[in-house]
This record gives structure tokens, sequence and C-alpha cells, in this order.
């Protein structure tokens, strides 16, 4: 099991058992996260073996869109940390590091699933 995914179960875990008082703050803080930051769309990736070179070029094109509105939802989670300052509670920092692991994460899936996509692409073409 990755260290980050160790960290992100103790990390719920955390909120899970704190108090209904900064559960409230929790969610508050989850719901101000969701309120403030538009999480992007994760894109749909062809299966290489039977997509075509267009499906193939406009997967790379949305891949790149997504990589970049996933790399303004995390400037935006920086900003809403920093506009807590040093009066944010435990739980809002936990909120803030749930979020930000949770989209590196399934933008690295992302990219994961295309680079499989294009080697089996690649690899009917005999390429």
């Amino acid at each position: 099991m990755k260290p980050v995914h160790v960290c992100l179960m103790f990390l719920v875990a955390i909120l899970f058992s704190v108090s209904s008082t900064a559960q409230d703050a929790a969610e508050s803080a989850s719901g101000e996260v969701m309120q403030k930051c538009k999480y992007p769309t994760r894109p749909e990736i062809p299966n290489g073996r039977n997509a075509t070179e267009d499906e193939m070029i406009g997967a790379q094109k949305s891949l790149k869109d997504y990589l970049a509105s996933g790399d303004g939802y995390l400037a935006c989670l920086d900003q809403v940390s920093q506009g807590w300052g040093e009066t944010a509670t435990e739980e809002q920092k936990a909120v803030i590091v749930i979020f930000h692991n949770r989209m590196v994460d399934e933008m690295q899936a992302t990219a994961d699933l295309f680079n499989q996509s294009v080697r089996a692409f690649k690899g009917k073409r005999g390429t």
C-alpha cells in the first residue's frame, strides 16, 4: 500500500472519529472547498486496441485539458488553505490534504490509463 494511501486512510479515520462539533467544522470545511473549487471532470479514455487515431488525438487533448484543470483545482485548494491561515483547525487542514491527495491520485491514474491506451494503440499498428 502506498504511503499516500496510508496517510489518506489515517486522515479519513481522524475525520470520522472527531466529535460532532468538530465533524460539523470538517463538513463545513469540505463544503467551503467544494463551493470555491470546481473539481474537474475526468475525461473518457478510449481503448487503444480499437480506437481510431482521431479518437486518440482527441483523448490526448482532453487529458491535457483535464490535467491543467486539475492543476487549477490544486491551486484553488492552496488559496482556500491560505485564506484560513494560521487559524485553520486540524480538521480544515485534513480536508485540504484529503482533497489534494484525491486530485493528485486521480490525475496520475488517468494519465496512466491514457499511457496504457497509447501503448495498446501503437501495439495494434506495430509501431
